[in-house]
Parts: structure tokens; C-alpha cells; sequence
């Protein structure tokens, strides 16, 4: 696993990447609302949420959570940036 950068853009590439999966998601899902959030409980920079609408069929839930968390997991390896990413149905 990369380790975390010390470095002055950090914060700049934290935000790009964050940018970069809302991007994302919305792509895959034009209905879905992102929430983003930079509350540190452990080792993570930020969190990204993801809310679907409660009519969304089961495939696009498992497309959207398969593609954000590989997503996030190729940001950990090539930057070092821990994104906690999670898919909710707005139901939920």
C-alpha cells in the first residue's frame, strides 16, 4: 500500500479525487446525490457517500458500489489518499 504523501498539494489532490468520483458516480447514476465529508475517525481523508433514489433496481446499486469502491481503492494505491467510500438507498 502507498504511504500518505507529505506534501503541500495534498489537500489539492485530495479534492481532485474527491472531484473525480462524484464525477463518477454521477455518470453512472444521473439521480444519485453525493455527500462528501472530511471528518476523521481513523487513518481516512474524507469520506464520500452516496445516496440512490429507493426505486433503484439492485444491478445499478452493485454497479455503482463495485465501481466506487475500486475506484477508491486505485486512489488508496496510487496516491495514499484513504477515501471511504458507501452506497444508500435514500430509504435507508
Amino acid at each position: 500500500m502507498a504511504q500518505k504523501r507529505n506534501s503541500r498539494n495534498r489537500p489539492e489532490l485530495l479534492d481532485a479525487k474527491l472531484s473525480e468520483l462524484a464525477g463518477l458516480i454521477k455518470d453512472l447514476s444521473t439521480r444519485a446525490c453525493v455527500e462528501i465529508s472530511f471528518a476523521h475517525y481513523e487513518d481516512e481523508d474524507a469520506h464520500i457517500r452516496v445516496y440512490l433514489p429507493p426505486d433503484t433496481e439492485e444491478e445499478e446499486i452493485r454497479r455503482v458500489e463495485l465501481a466506487l469502491g475500486t475506484r477508491c481503492n486505485d486512489i488508496l494505491l496510487d496516491t495514499g489518499l484513504f477515501i471511504l467510500g458507501a452506497v444508500y438507498d435514500r430509504s435507508a
